[in-house]
């Protein structure tokens, strides 16, 4: 617990655009705006706006009352959403590095001709080092909630009991009653179906202890590590050595008799367009139309120097993305190298080949705008001789098969190790290790501390169903042969993207 409460305020503290910290006017990730003051000092202020949300009623207030990540801080919260209105005040108490207690109040107040019934007060403590002393007499219990609405009260508190075998014994106490008018029927209510609500509480408690002795021991045991590691091992069908550098060979041949006209390439419904040079040859620059990403009306006149624009019949303007793609080397017993990028650069890339009749190393990078991520940097590298020597028994424990993933909140390694299987089959040992930068450190931790389970779990359905995938892929293929295989793959690779492509 003092290791996570110790990452959180990490997280708060470093998340700043500079080292200098932040002054009013600044923004923070999450549609966060720092509105007035120093960054996480008393009297700052902040406004949050969901980027999703384009309603202005829709906002929090937070204020910083006190900051002292060794003593006590508290921070006041006020949000409205449509008219609804939550106001909260929280405390922290930290002694020294130690977690002393967590308290939060606050009230709610609804909108709309129910507004005298929607509304509600609540008031959440944890006193973590009463729950850690050794037991003794308290006043009350460690852990409390209460909530108060104008026709009911509700108060749930937890405590500590004897340990049992090194186990926690946990004893809770759940009281209602009714407030005002409501207070006779709902203690006839209460009165009636006592019986019932403690069979529905007693089932929830179980749930809970069984998903806490599920979960607990592993955070436990994994412990708050900067990198998270996930690792799963699967069995898949293998190819030859022959038959991939058939495949290869034929894939690069097939490439190069593609038909060419009035530059553009016949041999898709895709829009690729040769811009320069001849054909797969050293120099030759292709354009690529992407599907449209966006609309807008005529009179914005903001260029947007990375899209090609189309006026439609309604007065619009649909602006198109594109790709350029240029061969350095073509080479079929050589090196073969393509290079890629969008205007100004908002997206590069280059992949290349170091032989197509007896490939052996093959490598790739992107670096740019991915999706909803701002900057996405790739480096994957294949070594195939050594996959080779690893699938026949005669290799080492390092990974044919690297990829390296950054991004500016952090950086993650993918790696695929080969070794014999049963049956003949291939046994891959697949791991992705993701590690934080800067603010982002310790939240990728407390991520692999929390979830580190439900991770191992996704990338292991993941893996698997990835294992399954191929073994289809791959036995259509071989029975196919290697040159039809090609042939399939090329014409995938040309028309997948077409669908929603719009040529001229």
């Amino acid at each position: 617990m003092d290791d996570v409460a110790r990452a959180l305020l990490d997280v708060l503290e470093k998340a700043s655009p500079n080292d200098d910290g932040l002054d009013a006017g600044a923004d923070l990730p999450g549609g966060v705006r720092l509105v007035e003051g120093e960054h996480l000092t008393a009297g700052a202020r902040y406004r949050v706006v969901p980027e999703e949300v384009d309603d202005e009623n829709t906002y929090a207030d937070l204020k910083v009352v006190s900051w002292n990540r060794t003593g006590e801080s508290q921070v006041e919260i006020t949000a409205d959403v449509k008219g609804h209105v939550v106001n909260m005040r929280a405390e922290l108490r930290m002694s020294g590095r130690r977690l002393e207690s967590l308290r939060v109040e606050g009230d709610y107040r609804g909108a709309g001709p129910l507004r005298m019934l929607l509304r509600a007060a609540w008031e959440v403590e944890g006193r973590f080092e009463d729950w850690w002393a050794s037991l003794g007499p308290r006043t009350t219990p460690p852990i409390s909630l209460r909530v108060k609405h104008p026709f009911a009260f509700v108060s749930c508190l937890v405590g500590r009991g004897e340990d049992d075998d090194g186990r926690w014994s946990v004893q809770s106490k759940l009281r209602l009653r009714g407030r005002w008018i409501a207070r006779p029927p709902a203690a006839i209510g209460l009165l009636v179906m006592r019986s019932r609500i403690r069979r529905i509480l007693g089932r929830a408690l179980d749930r809970t202890e069984a998903a806490w002795n599920g979960a607990v021991p592993g955070m436990v045991e994994r412990g708050l590590q900067e990198r998270v590691t996930v690792r799963h091992q699967v069995e898949v069908k293998p190819v030859s050595r022959e038959w991939v550098e058939d495949y290869m060979a034929a894939l690069h041949r097939h490439i190069g008799e593609l038909r060419v006209e009035n530059g553009r390439l016949m041999d898709t419904s895709a829009d690729i367009r040769l811009l320069e040079g001849e054909h797969i040859q050293p120099g030759a620059r292709y354009r690529i139309a992407l599907e449209p990403n966006s609309e807008t009306t005529q009179h914005n006149e903001t260029t947007q120097h990375n899209e090609t624009k189309e006026h439609n019949e309604t007065g619009k303007k649909r602006r198109t993305e594109s790709l350029d793609i240029s061969v350095t080397a073509w080479d079929p017993d050589g090196s073969s190298r393509i290079e890629f990028n969008s205007p100004e650069n908002a997206r590069t890339g280059w992949a290349e080949l170091d032989s197509a009749e007896k490939p052996t190393i093959v490598r790739a990078a992107f670096d740019g705008e991915f999706e909803e991520i701002t900057r996405l940097k790739v480096t994957a590298e294949g070594d195939l001789e050594r996959w080779w020597a690893d699938v026949g028994g005669s290799g080492d424990d390092r990974p044919a098969f690297t990829a390296k993933v950054e991004q500016p909140l952090g950086e993650g390694i993918f790696s695929i190790a080969g070794s014999p299987g049963e049956d003949d089959r291939w046994k891959l040992d697949v791991s992705f290790t993701a590690e934080g930068r800067g603010w982002a450190r310790p939240l990728i931790a407390m991520a692999g501390l929390l979830s580190g389970d439900a991770i191992q779990e996704t990338f292991t359905s993941t893996t698997d169903e990835a294992a399954t995938d191929w073994d289809d892929t791959i036995s259509k293929a071989i029975q196919a042969g290697p040159d039809l295989a090609a042939k399939t793959t090329l014409h995938h690779l040309l028309n997948e993207s077409a669908a929603t492509a719009k040529p001229d």
